[in-house]
């Protein structure tokens, strides 16, 4: 290597040195490169260099070396010398007493607190003083006295009304086993001597089990005199068997049973005597005429049957099965002019059949007695179903319906006495077979016909007229509380909700007469018209059902209102509006019945009741009270 390149260098093994000694100690940092001959040569050379002039001084050196000194590990003055005592959950801060070892008879020796030791709180008590009452010092000095719980330590209240209670139960429980077996002798005596023979005797079996007893009753004196301790529990002085404990405790009920109201219904006699009428033969010379109206035409017939209720009656005529029944609607104007009757109505086809029928009203017409239908119904069984009679139809079959599910109903035609007569026969049939709370009435007009309704138990307020602001405003308000004590009781119907409540909380079956509907219309009462179409929509599930009569055709009602009247009943109208084929009825009482269980109207006639047996029945139930 060139010497003018040869990097020059003073004093290396001092620069050595100097490195090293600068160099950071870290404790885990081992020299491996050096060993125990270097160290000794380091410190040879220190002590040279300390004695011979050196570039660095002392005490920069020294700088260096504490720098890099490690340092020494002191004894914290935090060290814990003696463990703070844990409070007990039973003693506190108190010591227990322990027993004192080394020496050879039992001392007991008690531990001081620490001076100046701040008192620890307890689990229990908290940092307050526990306050005791006399009886627990009582307790605490007694024990005290004994050497076995003065071993143990300090009693704590807590335990000793564990204690307490645990005795107390004990003693609760024996009185009540000793009760027992008491009632069980006293048992067992009357039954192996019903007739008291032994007298007081029975009860030796009783103390012979228990002598404190015995020694209790020594104390009482009783005299030989009296006559008391010879009476016996059991009646009659007979063996009382379960079969008689039993009957005579249901005697015991039937005795506080709640007496409820008493309602004595109508008599059936008090609607009259039953009118005997021959109407079920048919005259043999409208029969001859009605086939020769159809061998007229071209059409071969055949009479099979014929019925009638007294007011209507109808042929029933079989055709050839060619012959299409769709087509006999066209034919009614070829029939009219050879046919024997001035007013007619074909039935094609009748219901059941393949056949026809041909209604006519008769010359000398019968009426229906209203006793009759009555008494030949299911009405006459007085049973709580809600169901009314109207009258019979044409082949002499009794019209009766359910009002619940009859819904809301509209009595349309320009007929006020029948339909007046309809109105009487349901409201009568109900009143007959239902006491006031079950069934109620409310009459919305001011006509004479409904005076006789006065002071019935049965209104539900006293009737005012249609036009009255607030004539149904006492209903609205019930429509309202029926809606929601429903939605409480989470039941959707009358029936359901009077299944679920006592008898003193039932609702009642309202049937609301509005009479009439046409008057209404014309004048305008709004607060009314606003209560009719609530109790349209949400009246029948709540035991509220609407009969409105409408008595003049000129008056249109609105199709909504339609819609929402389940039953109809139609008397002769020309233009048909409630029900189709109502034109071809006849004036006075008759008319056809739309009902919801089926899709074809029926034709009925109402059933007369006499104005003496209306006034007997009023009579009755005006007397029986509200």
């Amino acid at each position: 290597m060139d010497r003018s390149r040869r990097r020059r260098q003073f004093n290396s093994a001092l620069d050595d040195e100097k490195n090293y000694r600068e160099r950071f100690r870290f404790p885990l940092d081992l020299d491996d490169e050096k060993n125990e001959n270097d160290k000794s040569y380091r410190n040879e050379q220190m002590r040279d260099e300390d004695d011979s002039a050196s570039f660095i001084r002392k005490e920069q050196r020294k700088t260096l070396f504490d720098e890099t000194k490690k340092a020494e590990k002191k004894e914290s003055s935090f060290r814990i010398s003696k463990a703070r005592e844990i409070p007990s959950a039973v003693h506190g801060t108190k010591k227990h007493i322990e027993q004192a070892e080394g020496d050879g008879n039992e001392e007991i020796r008690k531990q001081k607190p620490l001076p100046g030791a701040t008192p620890v709180p307890s689990a229990i008590h908290g940092t307050n003083k526990q306050h005791l009452s006399e009886e627990e010092l009582s307790y605490i000095e007694a024990d005290k006295k004994n050497v076995q719980v003065a071993k143990q330590g300090y009693t704590s209240p807590i335990i000793e009304n564990l204690k307490k209670e645990r005795l107390l139960r004990a003693k609760r429980e024996q009185k009540r086993i000793e009760e027992r077996r008491r009632r069980e002798a006293r048992e067992k005596a009357r039954y192996d001597d019903p007739y008291n023979l032994k007298g007081s005797q029975s009860e030796q079996p009783q103390l012979k089990q228990k002598p404190e007893l015995a020694e209790s009753t020594e104390t009482s004196v009783v005299p030989e005199d009296s006559k008391e301790t010879f009476k016996t529990t059991s009646p009659y002085n007979v063996i009382m068997t379960p079969y008689d404990k039993k009957k005579q405790l249901n005697s015991r009920k039937s005795e506080t049973k709640r007496q409820g109201p008493k309602y004595t219904m109508p008599s059936i006699h008090m609607l009259g005597s039953d009118m005997a009428a021959d109407y079920g033969e048919a005259d043999a010379s409208h029969a001859g005429q009605v086939i020769e109206a159809f061998d007229a035409i071209g059409i071969p017939a055949e009479i099979y049957d014929y019925k009638t209720n007294g007011i209507i009656g109808r042929y029933g005529i079989s055709l050839d099965r060619t012959f299409r029944l769709s087509n006999i609607v066209r034919l009614r104007e070829h029939l009219a002019p050879n046919l024997p009757f001035v007013s007619f109505r074909i039935i094609a086809p009748i219901i059941g059949t393949s056949n026809i029928g041909i209604e006519f009203p008769l010359q000398e017409p019968v009426h229906i007695p209203f006793s009759k239908v009555f008494s030949s119904s299911s009405l006459k069984l007085r049973k709580n179903d809600f169901k009314f009679i109207i009258g019979k139809t044409v082949d002499d079959k009794i019209f009766s319906y359910e009002l619940q599910k009859a819904g809301h109903m509209l009595i349309y035609g320009n007929n006020e006495i029948d339909s007046s007569n309809i109105i009487d026969n349901l409201l009568i049939s109900l009143m007959m077979n239902h006491n006031p709370n079950e069934f109620r009435i409310l009459i919305a007009s001011d006509k004479p016909h409904y005076d006789d309704y006065k002071d019935l138990p049965h209104l539900f307020q006293s009737q005012k007229s249609i036009m009255d602001p607030d004539v149904l405003s006492g209903l609205f308000k019930e429509l309202n509380d029926r809606h929601n004590q429903f939605r409480r009781a989470h039941v959707r119907n009358l029936e359901s909700y009077n299944q679920r409540v006592n008898y003193e909380s039932r609702k009642s079956v309202i049937a609301v007469v509005i009479d009439d509907l046409s008057q209404l219309f014309e004048d305008n009462n709004p607060d009314a018209v606003r209560t009719i179409v609530q109790i349209l929509k949400k009246g029948k599930p709540l035991g509220i059902h609407l009969i409105m009569k409408h008595t003049r055709p000129d008056v249109n009602i609105r199709f909504e209102w339609l819609q929402m009247m389940q039953t109809r009943i139609s008397f002769r109208d020309e233009k048909s509006n409630i029900i189709e084929g109502s034109e071809t009825l006849v004036d006075g009482n008759d008319m056809l019945i739309q009902i919801p269980t089926s899709n074809k109207a029926l034709r009925v006639n109402g059933a007369m009741l006499p104005e003496d047996s209306k006034q007997r029945v009023f009579s009755h139930l005006k007397n029986i009270g509200g």
